[in-house]
């Protein structure tokens, strides 16, 4: 059983949509890792005091070959309660 959850504020659906259907199984299978080991090994810190901000890329989407970047929080379980990686930005584009 995994110890993360992914939470995706409804003001990035509207982004989600935008992409293609590559982009979006991409980010999905990036949030499937994520919530497995936020701190995967192709992620990297962000500096920023207070909080733990993580960016990641995806692979090139299969339909379009476009990479597509997560910025995201990780906030570490508690004793009663999984830990969350917080999506924050989707940033994709030419």
């Amino acid at each position: 059983m995994t110890r993360w959850t992914v939470e995706v504020p409804t003001r990035l659906y509207e982004e989600f949509a935008r992409l293609s259907s590559g982009g979006r199984r991409a980010v999905h299978d990036v949030l499937d890792r994520l919530a497995v080991e936020p701190r995967d090994p192709t992620s990297s810190t962000e500096p920023i005091e207070g909080a733990e901000l993580r960016r990641i890329d995806t692979e090139p989407a299969k339909d379009t070959g476009d990479r597509i970047t997560l910025l995201y929080r990780v906030h570490p379980p508690r004793e009663d309660s999984p830990g969350r990686v917080e999506v924050i930005f989707l940033l994709f584009g030419p």
